[in-house]
C-alpha cells in the first residue's frame, strides 16, 4: 500500500517558517573566516571522549586547546594529516586550565589511556584573565602533565601583547610554558608568541583569536612541530 504525498503550496507557508528558512540559508553563506566562538558547551562534551584508532592508522596525535584549537579545528586535521598523522583535535572555547577538573583532566585521562605518538596542548590564553589564574597556571600545568603522564608532549605559547588582557599575566602564563621542558624532559615548547608579534595579521581586532591565513599558520606551525618531535612517518 502507497501513502499518498501531501504538498504545501508555497503562498500558504506560515510567515515564520519563510524566516527561519532565511536564517539557515545566511548562516550556511557565512564566510570561513567568520567562526562562533560563543558556545563552549558545542566541544565540551567531546574533551574527556575515549580515544579510538585503528590497526594500520597513522600514528596519532591529539590536540588539547581553547577557542584558537576549536576555530582551527579544520586546518588542523588537514595539516597533521599532511604530515603523516591521525588527528584527533579537541578545543574548547573559554577554556584553559582553569577548568582543569571540569576539562582537562579528564581528557587527559582519556588521551593517556590511548598512548598516542604526541601530544599538543594550546591552553593557557584564558588563563590570563585573572591574576590569580595566571598565578596558579604553573601547579595546574604540573596536574595536567601529571595526568597525562610521560607522553610526549608539545606546549604552544600565545600572543602576549597587545589583547584586553593584561600583558603582564600574558608573559607570566607564557614564561610558564617556556619553563616546562626543564623539568618535564618529555615536555617541548612551540614558543609562536615572537612570529605573532612580528606579523599582526596572524590575529584578528582582539590580538587573541586567529583570523583567516592566521589559522592556516597555527596549523602550519604545529604541524611542523609535531614532525619535528615525532620523526618521519614512513
Amino acid at each position: 500500500m502507497t501513502t499518498a504525498r501531501r504538498f504545501v503550496r508555497p503562498s500558504r507557508l506560515p510567515l515564520l517558517a519563510v524566516a527561519l528558512a532565511a536564517v539557515v540559508a545566511a548562516a550556511a553563506c557565512s564566510s570561513s573566516d567568520e567562526v562562533d566562538l560563543t558556545a563552549p558547551t558545542s566541544t565540551r562534551a567531546r574533551a574527556d571522549a575515549p580515544v579510538t584508532t585503528q590497526l594500520g592508522d597513522a600514528p596519532l596525535v591529539v590536540v588539547l586547546g581553547d577557542s584558537n584549537v576549536y576555530a582551527a579545528t579544520p586546518e588542523l586535521e588537514e595539516a597533521l594529516a599532511d604530515a603523516g598523522f591521525t588527528p584527533d583535535v579537541r578545543g574548547i572555547s573559554g577554556s584553559g586550565l582553569k577548568d582543569n577538573p571540569t576539562d582537562w583532566l579528564p581528557a587527559a585521562a582519556a588521551v593517556a589511556e590511548a598512548r598516542p605518538a604526541l601530544v599538543v596542548i594550546a591552553l593557557g590564553t584564558n588563563d590570563e584573565v585573572l591574576g590569580g589564574d595566571a598565578d596558579a597556571f604553573p601547579g595546574r600545568a604540573e596536574d595536567l602533565l601529571g595526568t597525562l603522564g610521560p607522553l610526549p608532549t608539545v606546549w604552544v605559547t600565545h600572543s602576549e601583547e597587545g589583547s584586553a588582557h593584561p600583558s603582564a599575566n600574558e608573559r607570566q602564563v607564557n614564561d610558564a610554558i617556556r619553563a616546562l621542558p626543564a623539568t618535564h624532559p618529555n615536555v617541548t615548547v612551540l614558543d609562536l608568541a615572537p612570529g605573532i608579534a612580528a606579523d599582526p595579521g596572524l590575529l584578528g581586532e582582539d590580538r587573541l583569536h586567529y583570523q583567516g591565513e592566521g589559522r592556516d599558520w597555527f596549523a602550519a606551525q604545529v604541524a611542523d612541530a609535531v614532525s619535528a618531535r615525532a620523526g618521519p612517518t614512513d
